[in-house]
């Protein structure tokens, strides 16, 4: 699963590339129950320092990126 700090930075480049695509029903959800608006270093820190909802990002980024691409 990497280095904790590994996944910070993972988590701040897929935060990122939501913001990036522009969509607001992709960024409202990606806000709403994954990396909050205007995270700070204590959330993404809090993220990252948790397996469990680390995946748990981890895994709505990929069905949030999956139904943009549909």
């Amino acid at each position: 699963m990497g280095t904790k700090e590994q996944r910070i930075e993972l988590l701040k480049g897929m935060n990122q590339y939501i913001i990036d695509l522009g969509d607001e029903e992709v960024y409202d959800t990606w806000f709403a129950v994954g990396v909050p608006d205007e995270a700070t270093d204590d959330d993404y820190d809090f993220i990252a320092g948790d397996l469990e909802e680390w995946i748990d990002i981890c895994k709505l980024f990929g069905r949030l990126i999956a139904e943009y691409d549909e």
